[in-house]
Order: structure tokens, then C-alpha cells, then sequence
């Protein structure tokens, strides 16, 4: 063992021997952690959702939202597992805001049996995401990308299954006398976020939700009637690292990561818009942001 220091130093001192180990285990944690167990440690986290001149039939009204699923790489069956807890949550309607998959053909078929699992009274709505293009979308749709046609094959997918495409279109859900209006935007990379057609049945006052895939299109929408935006895109961060901060978001402001933020319109009446750190990834790694789904309790305001 002459020439070999490090394995003397450690038979003859125990201690050094035992923090080698540690410094070791604790090394392959720092990766275990991240890749195998974090992407998969869910929570569904709660919010009280007031909104203004809500008719009183829509009082307690229960909202689902679910973002970045990303089915097709996100593991199936933790998809499968997280969303089978929905009828337990008793929402009235289920909206996704985009990149419900990963834009390969495979991932279509995954799709419809997770769409298999999410029942509520006033259905499923859902808007499309980067991913459900293309990454890269201003290369893969339009003239030059004809060829490519999955975010087409998904469109007759989501109609088959009774899900409401909300890409620049609005859906209006009525209680007697009551309306709640749901307003979703196409995707903002794509070049296909048309929000003048999408509030073009939204009358004034009217309490309205916005469905928004990415964040960077709040200013887009900052003149139209809306009370509440709801996005994914982020990830939340997806890894953070301490005195560091995530490692790479692909947005413009970086201040909108995750959780509520509030505006105030030009009435002086603040608006709101959550971002979710979504349920999947298509990197399967996540430090220090939880995946989460959300469940929203709609609210009279004074």
C-alpha cells in the first residue's frame, strides 16, 4: 500500500474513510434526487379564486388546471397515477394549458388514455402549447412544415374526446341566470396567439378566465377584459439551485416563475394571473420545484 496514499489514509483513519463515504453518498444523492424521485413527488396545491360580478350560482365552483403534462416523455405512469385522483377533487369543469404532449407521434395514444381519466360535470378545455407544435415552433408549423401534421392529428384527437380546444376561442358556461366565461389563446412561438378573435364574444364585465400557455403573452392581453390568467410554460424553474436560482427558463421576464402575481387594469380593480410549475417536463429533472396540479374555488368579491 506504499504507493497507494488514499487507500493507507483511509485504513489507517477511520473517520477520513468514513467522510470519503459520506462525501460519496451524499454525491450520488445530489443526482439520484433530482433525476428519479423529485420529477415525481406531486402536489395539489389549493387557491381561492374571487372574481368580480360572479353570479351566485358559480359561488364554490370548482376549477381544475393542469399544465405541461408533456405525455410521451413524462413517465406514463405517473401521469396515469397523479390524474386518477381527479374524481376525488369533484372539479365542475378541467382546463390544461398546453404542451399536453411532446411532439412525437407516440405520444398521441398515451394522450387518450390519460383524456380517459378526466371527467368533470362542465368537461375538459384545453389550449396548445409549444410542445404540441414544436419546441422550435416557427420552424415546424405553416407552409414550410406542411408535412408535419401531429398538432393535427391531436386537434381530432381532443375532439373525439369531447375536449374544448379553446385556441383563440372563448366557451361560455351558464348557471340560470349566471355566465362564466373561459377565454384560451393559441400558442405565443408559434405566432398564433390571436387574442382580438379570442375575446370577441367576452361582453364587458363579464367575469372571464384566461387560458394562456406562456406567460410572455401578458402584455398582449393587458386591454382586454379579463379577471384571471392562468399559465404553465415555466415549469416553475424546474431546477433550483440555492444562491444559484433556476438554471434555464425559456421566457423574457423571468419574475413570472410560478405562483399568483397581480396587476391592477386601468379601472384601478386588480387582475391575476398564476403560473404553474405543470405536472411534467420534458427534461425529467426538477429540484426544489415541485410538480403540481391545482385546484381553484371560485369566489364572489366585493
Amino acid at each position: 500500500m506504499r504507493n497507494r496514499p488514499l487507500e493507507s489514509l483511509i485504513l489507517r483513519h477511520h473517520q477520513v474513510g468514513r467522510m470519503i463515504k459520506l462525501a460519496g453518498l451524499a454525491g450520488c444523492t445530489a443526482l439520484i434526487w433530482p433525476r428519479f424521485v423529485a420529477p415525481y413527488r406531486w402536489r395539489l396545491t389549493r387557491y381561492e379564486m374571487p372574481l368580480r360580478n360572479l353570479g351566485p350560482e358559480f359561488d364554490g365552483y370548482r376549477l381544475l388546471h393542469l399544465t405541461d403534462l408533456h405525455t410521451g416523455q413524462t413517465n406514463q405512469t405517473y401521469l396515469r397515477r397523479v390524474l386518477a385522483h381527479t374524481p376525488a377533487w369533484r372539479p365542475d369543469l378541467i382546463v390544461i394549458t398546453g404542451d399536453l404532449i411532446e411532439y412525437r407521434p407516440t405520444s398521441l395514444a398515451k394522450l387518450e388514455v390519460l383524456l380517459r381519466l378526466l371527467h368533470a360535470p362542465d368537461g375538459v378545455a384545453a389550449t396548445f402549447g409549444n410542445h404540441d407544435y414544436h419546441e422550435y415552433s416557427w420552424r415546424h408549423v405553416g407552409a414550410r412544415s406542411a408535412h408535419r401534421s401531429i398538432h393535427k392529428q391531436l386537434r381530432r384527437l381532443l375532439a373525439r374526446h369531447h375536449v374544448e380546444c379553446l385556441c383563440n376561442r372563448s366557451l361560455a358556461i351558464r348557471r340560470g341566470s349566471s355566465c362564466l366565461r373561459i377565454v384560451g389563446l393559441d400558442e405565443l412561438w408559434a405566432g398564433r396567439c390571436d387574442p382580438k378573435t379570442a375575446f370577441d364574444q367576452v361582453e364587458a364585465g363579464e367575469p372571464c378566465i384566461c387560458l394562456q400557455h406562456n406567460p410572455d403573452g401578458l402584455p398582449l392581453l393587458r386591454d382586454y377584459s379579463w379577471q384571471w390568467m392562468l399559465c404553465g410554460h415555466t415549469h416553475g424553474g424546474q431546477v433550483d439551485l440555492p444562491f444559484v436560482g433556476p438554471l434555464f427558463v425559456p421566457v423574457e421576464n423571468r419574475r413570472w416563475l410560478r405562483g399568483i402575481f397581480e396587476f391592477p387594469d386601468s379601472h384601478g380593480n386588480v387582475r391575476r394571473m398564476f403560473v404553474s410549475r405543470g405536472l411534467g417536463a420534458g427534461t425529467p429533472v426538477r429540484l426544489r420545484v415541485p410538480p403540481e396540479a391545482t385546484l381553484f374555488t371560485l369566489r364572489r368579491a366585493e
